[in-house]
């Protein structure tokens, strides 16, 4: 019997340190990247943030706010409605004069049912004999 053929050789020695090599340098990529994760802070529990500068809007602020921005959505929906835009902001396109009118949805026909003359079978059942 030969030491080469069990792999104790130089050759063996060889591949054995490349391997171990190549299983630590993977290995140390991997910490790598993992602790770079993990440097990203949290605050603790019981840390709360400063109290706010500014006060909260009072009722009447609360109602203008309201009140324009209700404004604003009508304005724009009867500028919309104007210049026909009625779909989707995405689909003026097909709005566009000169395009061809939307088609209507496509209706399902019924399948046409095969009936076996052997009676029904519910599916991956064995053929009657």
């Amino acid at each position: 019997m030969n030491l080469a053929d069990l792999g104790t050789g130089v050759h063996g020695d060889r591949r054995t340190a490349r391997l171990a090599l190549a299983t630590l340098a993977f290995a140390a990529a991997v910490g790598m990247l993992v602790s770079g994760c993990s440097e990203m802070g949290f605050p603790s529990v019981h840390d709360m943030p400063a109290p706010r500068a500014d006060t909260t809007l009072t009722p009447d602020q609360v109602k203008q706010a309201t009140d324009d921005l209700i404004s604003q959505r009508d304005h724009l929906s009867t500028e919309a409605q104007t210049t026909g835009q009625i779909g989707p902001a995405g689909d003026a396109a097909s709005n566009a004069p000169g395009a061809p009118p939307p088609r209507p949805p496509a209706t399902v026909q019924p399948a046409v049912q095969v009936v076996d003359p052997a009676g029904p079978q519910t599916a991956g059942a064995y053929a009657r004999p």
